[in-house]
């Protein structure tokens, strides 16, 4: 049985984003900033449809291995898993449009995260009161994260996503 090339590629991104949620955990670089988003899109339009959903779960799933995890796990996990799955909407797009559709994408993705976890943070955590007051003040709370996110978003998943669909061309004129 062989393993289709694409797959390793799966396997680059996974690391890519790992690496940068590890390092950006231990020195706090930017805390909301994230690659999660950007390799999980990426792998959605470039890859097999199955790395849609393997590449995010891979990524918080080792992840969480090595930093652990919270009340909101399940927010933050299927979250990603449909931020992927949203990125196989990416895939009748081409080239130039792509590019412009994944920044479209980078940006709904950051929103999309920020409503779907925040409300599992407030559902969850007991830092909020149940009551529309008690939702307000947690989305208020988390609009340095979302800002973040959101810039993270706008420069990553388009640049990730050029590198992935001009790279290649490159690298063959450069042979």
């Amino acid at each position: 049985m062989s393993i289709d090339k694409r797959w390793y590629a799966a396997i680059v991104l996974v690391v890519l984003a790992l690496a940068w949620r590890l390092f950006n955990y231990q020195f706090m670089i930017a805390p909301g900033l994230e690659l999660v988003t950007a390799v999980s899109l990426v792998a959605a339009v470039m890859l097999p449809r199955r790395a849609a959903l393997v590449v995010p779960l891979a990524i918080m799933a080792v992840g969480d291995l090595v930093l652990g995890n919270s009340p909101i796990l399940a927010f933050t996990w299927s979250a990603f898993a449909l931020i992927g799955l949203s990125g196989l909407v990416l895939k009748r797009w081409q080239k130039g449009r792509l590019i412009l559709a994944s920044i479209a994408g980078g940006a709904l993705s950051a929103f999309f995260f920020f409503a779907y976890t925040n409300f599992g943070v407030w559902l969850t955590s007991g830092m909020y009161a149940h009551t529309w007051v008690g939702l307000v003040d947690c989305y208020v709370m988390a609009l340095p994260f979302y800002r973040m996110n959101l810039i993270g978003n706008l420069i990553a998943v388009p640049a990730l996503m050029s590198v992935a669909v001009y790279g290649p061309a490159f690298v063959r004129q450069a042979r």
